[in-house]
């Protein structure tokens, strides 16, 4: 009586922790754009000299594009060597894996630079550096 009663506390419990485990495990999946589940990329420039003309910064996620201009005349980049944007698309679901395209675009000889990439399974912001000269 006593070995089956412990078997099946042993079995219970067993159950018991497993159903913790599993619960506990996250999934990743795609970010929502709803809530704090918003998809941002960090654009980072740097290599910027006192030469540097202003430069146009491009985020495209799907259908939707933003913009950000560095202006070297702006006393908030005075002396940086490297300067960094967040864009955030915040009503915009992105799949797993799914591209995005980053591209920078100079006054001075007006040439695109773009640099690709993928939506990480991770919850977290996408990061981007480009250099400019």
């Amino acid at each position: 009586m006593k070995k089956k009663f412990a078997l099946g506390t042993l079995l219970v419990s067993g159950l018991i922790l497993c159903s913790v485990i599993a619960g506990a495990a996250t999934k990743a999946s795609a970010e929502t754009g709803v809530g704090n589940d918003v998809f941002k990329v960090v654009v980072t420039l740097y290599g910027i000299t006192n030469s540097t003309k202003d430069i146009a910064a491009i985020v495209n996620v799907g259908d939707q594009i933003k913009t950000k201009e560095f202006n070297r005349e702006d006393p908030k980049n005075e002396g940086m060597d490297k300067v960094s944007y967040t864009v955030t698309f915040p009503n915009l679901a992105v799949e797993d894996g799914a591209p995005y395209k980053v591209c920078i675009v100079s006054a001075d000889n007006l040439k695109m630079k773009c640099e690709e990439g993928k939506n990480s399974p991770l919850n977290r912001p996408e990061f981007v550096d480009i250099k400019v000269s």
